[in-house]
């Protein structure tokens, strides 16, 4: 349960948007889609291949494993800094 590890919610799940949404939440969310595809387009290799494999489903015990990394703390430190770098990107704040 370490840092929400396992409380995550499957991408397959989420909607980009409702059915009935209106034209601006729709243009809204494809404006989201955009910025978010960009800001991975500036990440380096290691955090791209983090969010995929977690985006695949991959644990972090696996991801550890796929790294080449002994200590699971470092994927752990990792993970966070991508999402901080990630959230910076897409111009938001982590505070």
């Amino acid at each position: 349960l370490r840092r929400g590890e396992y409380n995550q919610e499957s991408v397959d799940n989420l909607s980009l948007t409702a059915p009935d949404a209106s034209p601006e939440t729709q243009l809204d969310q494809k404006q989201r889609v955009e910025r978010l595809m960009a800001a991975l387009a500036q990440l380096g290799e290691l955090c791209r291949d983090l969010f995929r494999w977690k985006l695949e489903g991959k644990n972090f015990p696996e991801i550890k494993t796929l790294m080449g990394q002994t200590s699971i703390n470092t994927i752990y430190t990792w993970d966070l800094r991508c999402r901080k770098q990630l959230m910076a990107l897409m111009g938001g704040s982590w505070e």
